[in-house]
């Protein structure tokens, strides 16, 4: 081998042996620092946006259940009586249909119903009512339209 070759492979391993792959550990620790910043940023409106989700879930399970009970009073053809039971969470049909609905509801949820009689008539029509549903800061009033008997909000 001529010098000329020995100084070309020299100067090749010395150039290419220096040649650091990867990461240091500095860079992996300020990735995961950033990292953490963002997933503690996150985590509350997360948190947040669950718990309105619930509320709204709840919502809609008692509006389904009021045009249940409208339903089944234009089906069947009998006047229907809804009351609340002993529970926030349970609804008692009397009159042409003697049923307990239990909502789907959390127990932290409380329902107000003015007047605590409702009353669907077979002909679709229903006594005016509104409904309360609250929980912690959040409520929603829900009213009877007596011509369609259906819940608005």
């Amino acid at each position: 081998m001529s010098k000329d070759e020995t100084r070309k492979i020299n100067y090749w391993m010395r150039s290419n042996l220096n040649v650091k792959n990867g990461f240091s550990l500095f860079e992996l620790l300020t990735v995961l620092i950033i990292l953490g910043v963002m997933a503690g940023v996150a985590a509350p409106a997360t948190g947040r946006f669950l718990n309105n989700l619930s509320f709204r879930r709840q919502v809609s399970e008692l509006k389904a259940n009021l045009r249940y009970v409208r339903l089944k009073a234009i089906t069947l053809g009998k006047d229907i009586n809804l009351t609340q039971g002993d529970e926030n969470r349970i609804f008692l049909l009397r009159g042409g249909l003697e049923e307990e609905k239990i909502l789907d509801i959390d127990q932290d949820t409380e329902i107000i119903m003015e007047p605590e009689e409702i009353i669907f008539s077979a002909q679709g029509y229903v006594t005016p009512a509104t409904l309360i549903i609250s929980e912690d800061e959040r409520s929603r009033t829900i009213i009877m339209d007596p011509l369609t008997a259906l819940p608005v909000e």
